[in-house]
């Protein structure tokens, strides 16, 4: 009898321990209080330029909402940032979302693909769950790869583009008979007419593309195409 009165003892006391440690566990996590979010940001969407981007922000209803975190870039152990008040002067209203534009200098070195989280935070100081989205920068690398557009002429001394993927139009000028050039233009068309064109002059274009059609930037090939005109 003494021997089960024991086993039940030790029983007991494990069982008393356990919940000692369970209730200690407990209260690391509700001592302050259950945890509140503040409503996150329901879409993100980016728009790409060259060193910038332009981030669109469609954050859930919540009228305690304050300002979001956008934040990228890990690296050393500290992440870039930048904070989006919920303000007017923030908000665009042919998109219904508030938005900002982070520029970067040549010294950061950022281009290509980059990932953004975006959290919010209420007038409460209370912060919502993250939301990430995917983001392109255009740099120096990117540009180097641009390919001017050829160009031919037709007989009645027309300047012809040729169509390239992306492409809005082309920078244009050209050496006249009197040994100068006109100032440059920009011309959107795939045809332009040469007026006073000196033959065997010189024609300099430069090929600007828009890459995509939510681009914040147009790019431009870094060098001028020198294409000869031919004679008479």
């Amino acid at each position: 009898m003494k021997r089960y009165i024991f086993k039940i003892t030790i029983l007991l006391f494990i069982f008393y321990v356990s919940c000692d440690d369970a209730n200690d566990l407990l209260n690391q996590y509700i001592k302050d209080g259950p945890i509140i979010y503040a409503a996150k940001v329901n879409e993100l969407n980016t728009q790409a330029g060259y060193s910038r981007m332009r981030v669109n922000i469609y954050p859930e209803e919540d009228v305690n909402r304050s300002y979001c975190i956008l934040s990228w870039n890990i690296s050393q152990g500290l992440k870039d940032s930048v904070k989006v008040e919920y303000l007017e002067n923030n908000f665009d209203n042919d998109s219904s979302c508030y938005y900002t534009v982070v520029d970067f200098t040549p010294d950061e070195g950022i281009e290509g693909n980059l990932e953004i989280t975006a959290q919010n935070v209420d007038v409460f100081g209370n912060r919502s769950l993250k939301t990430t989205e995917r983001a392109y920068i255009y740099g120096p690398s990117y540009i180097s790869t641009l390919i001017n557009a050829q160009v031919q002429f037709s007989s009645d001394n027309e300047i012809i583009f040729e169509q390239k993927i992306g492409a809005v139009g082309n920078l244009l000028s050209y050496e006249q008979n009197s040994g100068e050039f006109t100032d440059e233009i920009f011309v959107p068309d795939s045809h332009y007419p040469l007026t006073d064109a000196k033959a065997g002059g010189v024609v300099r274009t430069k090929t600007r593309y828009l890459i995509s059609e939510t681009d914040i930037d147009t790019l431009e090939v870094v060098n001028y195409l020198e294409t000869i005109i031919p004679p008479n």
